[in-house]
């Protein structure tokens, strides 16, 4: 891991092409930090709801296939660690010039994947609140008081909440699907990273082996069994799920193509543009 020695790692945050990405990095930090400390917390509009729809009488389940945590884990720290490996090993191939220029490739492909997944869980927390509408077992966290009117419209004031005022708050965050779009958000943008690392879709003589193409995709695999959990949990409606997705895939593309050449492009392995010229998210 000669390109993590201190030494390096100290001369490249002197550098800058350091110093050209800070602002992203405050942006992108903050991003983060409304993400975690207000977006997730935000109560949702009351949306009314009558005790005969049967979209949303499943049952709660207490354990879920894929928690919140275990989901942000999978979508932050897979790609960040694929990352790493195969950069590591493109610089003992020789494939950079210097530490430093090796420095910077990770800096870059850490910077979009985090912005990818910061602004796709504030998107999604912002629709929550918005949108409002109840889970799939939001009848169990209710637990309406006798007497509730079974065909009428009514509101969680008449719920009596028995697995706690959090679960009933969360009952009113199903659309769209938070695991969705972070889930997609991460490994997408390690499919499109790994895509341009390895050329994979450029036109060229000689055809690529099927293998390479089943291990670049298999992160999305995993993003679709994380999404598809949701309903088996009945967390989710399959609209959550698609919305979710989209987000997810959205911003995917963006965080990735903010820093480096589309795939299809002579050189999809190299950050976008003149790395002495690159815009930052905040004027210089």
């Amino acid at each position: 891991m000669a390109f993590f020695s201190p030494s390096a790692i100290a001369s490249y945050l002197k550098s800058k092409q350091f110093r050209e990405f800070v602002p992203d990095w405050i942006t992108t930090g903050v991003i983060l930090t409304f993400f975690f400390l207000v977006a997730e917390h935000a109560p949702p509009f009351q949306r009314q709801f009558t005790l005969d729809d049967v979209t949303i009488s499943h049952p709660f389940a207490v354990v879920e296939r894929v928690s919140g945590i275990q989901c942000i884990l999978l979508a932050s720290l897979i790609p960040l660690f694929t990352i790493t490996i195969v950069l590591l090993f493109k610089y003992k191939r020789g494939a950079f010039t210097s530490q430093q220029q090796a420095l910077h490739h990770l800096q870059i492909s850490v910077l979009g994947l985090t912005l990818s997944l910061g602004v796709s869980g504030v998107i999604t927390d912002i629709l929550k609140v918005w949108i409002a509408r109840p889970r799939p077992d939001f009848l169990a966290r209710c637990g309406p008081r006798a007497g509730t009117p079974l065909h009428r419209l009514v509101d969680p004031s008449f719920c009596t909440a028995p697995l706690g005022p959090a679960a009933l708050t969360d009952g009113l965050r199903s659309t769209p699907s938070g695991h969705s779009s972070i889930s997609f958000s991460g490994m997408l943008y390690l499919t499109l990273w790994l895509l341009g690392q390895f050329k994979l879709v450029q036109s060229r003589n000689t055809p690529q082996h099927l293998y390479k193409y089943l291990l670049v995709f298999l992160p999305l695999l995993l993003a679709t069994y994380v999404a598809l959990s949701r309903t088996q949990d009945y967390r989710h409606h399959f609209f959550d799920i698609i919305f979710g997705t989209f987000i997810g895939v959205t911003f995917a593309v963006v965080g990735y193509l903010r820093y480096f050449n589309s795939p299809v492009s002579d050189s999809c392995d190299k950050p976008s543009g003149d790395e002495s010229s690159t815009e930052s998210l905040l004027p210089h």
